[in-house]
């Protein structure tokens, strides 16, 4: 099947999906608005948005866009746990993960959607745990999705 042919029934079948068909999906949820910068290696202060949900097995997880505008590109991953699931992964896999009680100092982070009190509520609740970040590109790169994915790590 050509590219062409495949989005053109992907487009089709997105469009004929009806809101109250997606409201139980897996993708329904991702509601908690984080901005930070010291993301993406080729542009250190372009803001990442994140948008996160509490997932299986006490995780978060975050969709990581390029901006927050309705068509924005999907950019990367974060996986969030906590410190006991951190203490329990082998020393070489630690080693990707970042700490976000050092973290979110130097990422200028905000959360758009709440207010001074509830980001930080949010923000002491977040400070335990830990993060690893999975690029699918860098958009400080290039304007196209191109190079290889990678693991971010945020000092």
């Amino acid at each position: 099947m050509h590219a062409r042919t495949f989005l053109a029934l992907l487009i089709g079948a997105l469009l004929s999906v009806g809101s109250a068909a997606a409201a139980e999906k897996p993708a329904e949820g991702f509601t908690l608005h984080i901005d930070a910068k010291l993301h993406f290696p080729g542009a250190a202060d372009m803001v990442a948005h994140h948008y996160c949900k509490g997932v299986a097995g006490g995780m978060t997880e975050c969709l990581l866009f390029e901006s927050d505008e309705p068509n924005a590109r999907l950019v990367g991953v974060e996986v969030i746990i906590g410190a006991d699931a951190h203490a329990a992964l082998p020393d070489d896999e630690k080693a990707v993960w970042h700490y976000h009680k050092e973290e979110i100092p130097k990422v200028s982070v905000t959360l758009p959607d709440l207010s001074a009190e509830e980001g930080a509520k949010v923000l002491k609740d977040v400070e335990e745990t830990y993060g690893k970040i999975y690029l699918l590109w860098d958009p400080g790169n290039s304007d196209e999705p191109v190079g290889n994915p990678s693991v971010a790590i945020v000092h």
